[in-house]
């Protein structure tokens, strides 16, 4: 596509550039999802080619006469798709050429890390539940109520925790920190008993 025709192509989707430039980017952004959904191996390859064949016949006189301008492209691309299908090319990709997401098989090694990653979350969060119910029911609770939230309500949080406590901040600080410390110690231990 020349720069003239997409200047054009702009033009026809909108009279104010950025709003076209948005209308652009949504028209691709589908016309992407429509030739990925229907298995187009390259899909971006396909939106190109729609937009292009769209800028083309417009500069050749073709208005956008539809109230949504993509229907105009979905149009084109439903007969792009056609060839797509027809085509020689279509059987000419390897499965060496499908991208990951699409290869027919896994390859094991990575598979075996992944399983023994999940296992090796699920022995640590085993442990950090044992190790919790060790603690007495205050410390607990205190531990689970100084790590909840996030952003400014962790800060409030912390805050009317330290007050209903009758404590300083930093003294919450310290006796979090402790049982913390206390928790991961016990974690150590239960994962090392666990091997």
């Amino acid at each position: 596509m020349t720069p003239d025709a997409f200047e054009i192509l702009l033009v026809n989707l909108h009279a104010e550039r950025e709003r076209a430039g948005e209308e652009y980017e949504r028209i691709r952004g589908k016309l992407l999802k429509f030739f990925k959904w229907r298995g187009c191996h390259e899909p971006e390859e396909y939106a190109d080619r729609t937009i292009d064949r769209v800028a083309r016949r417009i500069t050749e006189g073709a208005e956008l006469r539809v109230r949504d301008s993509y229907l105009f492209f979905h149009g084109v691309a439903l007969n792009i798709l056609k060839e797509h299908w027809r085509g020689p090319a279509r059987d000419s990709h390897t499965l060496d050429d499908l991208p990951p997401s699409l290869s027919l098989a896994e390859n094991p090694d990575e598979r075996r890390e992944r399983e023994e990653g999940r296992q090796e979350k699920e022995q640590r969060l085993e442990c950090l539940e044992e190790c919790l119910q060790s603690l007495s029911a205050e410390n607990r609770e205190l531990v689970t109520k100084y790590h909840q939230s996030a952003g400014r309500e962790k800060i409030e949080g912390r805050k009317e925790l330290a007050a209903l406590l009758k404590i300083p901040l930093n003294a919450l600080r310290i006796r979090v920190f402790r049982i913390r410390t206390e928790l991961e110690s016990c974690v150590d231990v239960c994962l090392r008993r666990s091997l």
